[in-house]
């Protein structure tokens, strides 16, 4: 084939990669956009009393009119939230690069992280709460309900590499730490941070619980008070704060994947011309 061909296939490629984003942007706001005209026609045909189910005018006006209210509550979710995030973070990767190094480690601890995750967060709340304070609660609940995808990504990640470079690389004299850092780790990174994307989402879900069972300010904490108080157009906007925060840690973590693994993101090359 020609290098004009090669060039003129390479550029329909990047085309055709354009025009899916442009499409996926598009659904994008248009899913949302069809909800809430779906949701305004409910109201507009059923007319079901505010306090029941608030029309989107009077959430979208609860969320200008009281965003002072909704944003005190935000920052106490969010302090919890990313603290949790961060030493699950921080946690996760030592377990996970333990137990991938160790299968006698692996035996050992893997049984009780797995344990851990199998107990349901709402029969530990009420227990931590009686033995710490509640911004420590708050951090552990964010901690352990995303640090079990930390360690399974980064587990199998390490696991999945390829052993024949390893093997190579180590006939040729590289240390056991050079071939951790430019061999494990490199063919880790897909797996890890996809389990990074899910524990960032989990997180917010962690703090929450946290607010519900002993917290006295957080969006769970205002999304409960509302609810009793049939305020309910207030805890719906006290969702959507925390869909808002939700989705933009997922955006984050997805942005450091773009910087780190770059050459998934690329489009198609052009081939070198050749004389």
């Amino acid at each position: 084939m020609s290098t004009l061909s090669h060039e003129t296939a390479a550029v329909v490629a990047t085309s055709a990669r354009h025009r899916f984003a442009d499409r996926g942007l598009a659904l994008a706001v248009l899913l949302p956009a069809l909800g809430i005209a779906l949701w305004q026609v409910v109201i507009w045909t059923a007319a079901p009393r505010s306090w029941l189910l608030p029309s989107p005018g009077q959430v979208a006006e609860v969320l200008w009119n009281q965003r002072g209210r909704l944003w005190f509550h935000t920052e106490a979710t969010l302090r919890g939230t990313l603290t949790g995030f961060g030493l699950a973070i921080a946690v996760g990767l030592v377990f996970a690069a333990a137990i991938g190094a160790s299968r006698v480690i692996e035996r050992t601890i893997y049984p009780w992280v797995i344990a851990l995750q199998a107990v349901p967060l709402l029969t530990l709340a009420p227990a931590m709460t009686v033995w710490l304070d509640y911004t420590t609660t708050q951090v552990i609940l964010a901690m352990v309900v995303c640090v079990f995808p930390i360690i399974v990504s980064g587990v199998d990640g390490l696991r999945a590499g390829d052993p024949q470079l390893a093997r190579m690389a180590r006939t040729l004299g590289a240390s056991p730490w050079w071939i951790w850092r430019h061999v494990a780790v490199p063919s880790a990174l897909p797996s890890l941070m996809s389990g990074l994307r899910m524990a960032a989402v989990f997180s917010v879900s962690g703090a929450v619980v946290a607010e519900y069972v002993g917290g006295e300010r957080g969006l769970g904490y205002l999304t409960q008070i509302a609810s009793s108080q049939f305020e309910t157009a207030v805890a719906f906007a006290a969702i959507a704060w925390l869909a808002a925060i939700g989705i933009s840690l997922f955006l984050l973590v997805r942005l450091v994947e773009r910087v780190l693994l770059a050459y998934r993101f690329e489009p198609t090359r052009t081939p070198r011309r050749h004389p």
